[in-house]
């Protein structure tokens, strides 16, 4: 191969190696970490991840995905949505605080966990308590959320701070309310002084997975995780633009490119040429010949002559010697098995008939071509 070519083909071969190598390392950068996840992601499964709800919910067979938009900028309908906002790490804007009502005021569900997700309803300050310890709870209304919870367990981290009488307690004690619940417009907004009802530590605990299932209902679910400080990938933002359509017409571009490379530089290979004089080339014609001819007894009468010309030539005797004969000086000059070749040459001694097949043929023939073989074998 010549030198030019030989560096263009390494060029292209490292390219699309590099290629390869950044896709690679994208998907694994846009995935996020199992370390160091914020409490309460549905990416964490440490004891206060929600890992285990997240997966609860898919094989429960409900509609759930991930959302990695801020609230202004989701597009989806809030008469068939329950959105989560589990302790988030980032604080809301004003707008992000005018999206959750604005939500709930078209019939959506939002749930809002601990200090951090108070600051979503009202402009509070935080002050989370991670010393809490895990406390039960009972029921402090009849409420469609409330059903099949009676109590429920709660590390409350959070205190609440105003909200009048909009707010209904639903759960709490003598000393403290950790779940409240107000409905705005068509839709519900429902707030917990904590996460602990849907960590992977406590979900299992009495009441906690009833009273989540409770608040969600039927609707489908979007799990916040931008407030958790995850964001889109470049490949799902890219997805969602003509850039796949592009990309796929490069790629037929270069592989157009590729193939008229290929037939411009690649070398010329002729096609082989059978001679005429091909020893396959006699053997077909002549196969075609007795084919179109219908003679197959002429075949196995011209094998008996051979194997009889060659026994005679081989062994010294006359060729008007019979088989009997040809067949005992076979087996004491050439160590062949006398019977073998007598019974060959009776088989094909008999009458035969002039109308006789191909398929009947062709055994008598194969046992005189092996016999010939044998006798060619052993007489040099």
């Amino acid at each position: 191969m010549p030198a030019v070519r030989t560096r263009e083909v390494a060029t292209a071969t490292a390219g699309i190696a590099l290629l390869v190598a950044l896709s690679i390392g994208v998907a694994i950068l846009a995935a996020p970490s199992a370390e160091n996840l914020p409490s309460a992601s549905s990416f964490s499964h440490q004891p206060d991840g929600a890992g285990a709800a997240y997966q609860t919910f898919e094989r429960l067979g409900r509609s759930i995905r991930r959302s990695y938009d801020p609230l202004t900028a989701l597009a989806i309908d809030p008469a068939s949505t329950a959105l989560i906002v589990a302790d988030p790490l980032e604080l809301p804007t004003n707008a992000d605080r005018r999206a959750i009502q604005d939500f709930a005021a078209a019939g959506g569900t939002v749930l809002l966990t601990g200090c951090s997700g108070l600051t979503f309803l009202m402009d509070a300050e935080r002050i989370i308590d991670k010393r809490a310890e895990l406390r039960t709870f009972p029921a402090r209304a009849a409420s469609p959320l409330t059903d099949g919870a009676p109590r429920i367990s709660m590390r409350p981290e959070c205190g609440w701070w105003g909200g009048g009488g909009r707010y209904t307690a639903l759960y709490g004690d003598e000393g403290s309310t950790v779940v409240r619940a107000m409905s705005s417009g068509s839709g519900l907004i429902v707030w917990w002084a904590g996460s602990s009802p849907l960590a992977n530590e406590s979900i299992q605990e009495a009441g906690n997975l009833e009273l989540l299932l409770n608040v969600t209902g039927e609707r489908t679910i979007l799990w916040d995780e931008f407030y958790h400080g995850q964001r889109r990938s470049l490949y799902s933002y890219a997805k969602r633009t003509p850039l796949p359509w592009a990309a796929g017409q490069l790629a037929l571009v270069l592989v157009v490119a590729a193939a008229m490379y290929a037939r411009r530089r690649a070398p010329i290979v002729d096609r082989p040429v059978e001679p005429r004089t091909s020893p396959l080339e006699f053997i077909e014609t002549m196969a075609g010949l007795y084919a179109r001819a219908g003679t197959a007894s002429d075949t196995v009468k011209t094998a008996r002559l051979r194997l009889r010309r060659l026994l005679a030539e081989t062994t010294g005797l006359s060729p008007s010697a019979d088989d009997d004969q040809l067949a005992r000086a076979a087996g004491a000059k050439l160590l062949l098995d006398p019977d073998q070749v007598r019974h060959a040459l009776a088989a094909a001694a008999g009458p035969i008939d002039e109308s006789m097949t191909a398929r009947t043929a062709l055994p008598l023939v194969q046992r005189l071509q092996t016999c010939a073989a044998a006798v060619e074998r052993r007489g040099g």
